[in-house]
């Protein structure tokens, strides 16, 4: 069913945005973007272990490797629906790999 309604939604929104003179730009960026961040989510686990690692030591190991395992998740099924769905433009939902601070901002 996932399939289908993709399949219909992909082919109504090139005609939407023929108009647009970058549209292969925006749709080629946001395939890449998803690849990446489908090759780059096993990342999320060691930084998640150096990062609460860096705050609570010893229990830091294992909380980290918890939350890094989700972060994981949670980048590799963004990436997944990014490449699914790459003829929908969209903007950068997701930080890049292991941001912290300012440079956690999503970036296009």
């Amino acid at each position: 069913m996932t399939v289908i309604l993709s399949l219909f939604l992909s082919f109504g929104a090139p005609r939407a945005h023929a108009q647009s003179a970058d549209y292969g730009l925006e749709i080629s960026r946001k395939l890449g973007r998803g690849l990446w961040n489908m090759v780059s989510s096993p990342a999320e686990i060691p930084c998640g272990v150096r990062d609460d690692y860096a705050e609570r030591k010893g229990a830091g190991i294992a909380t980290g490797f918890f939350k890094g395992t989700l972060f994981f998740l949670r980048r590799l099924l963004v990436g997944s629906t990014e490449v699914m769905t790459f003829v929908i433009p969209m903007e950068a939902t997701i930080p890049p790999v292991c941001a912290k601070g300012p440079e956690a901002q999503v970036q296009s």
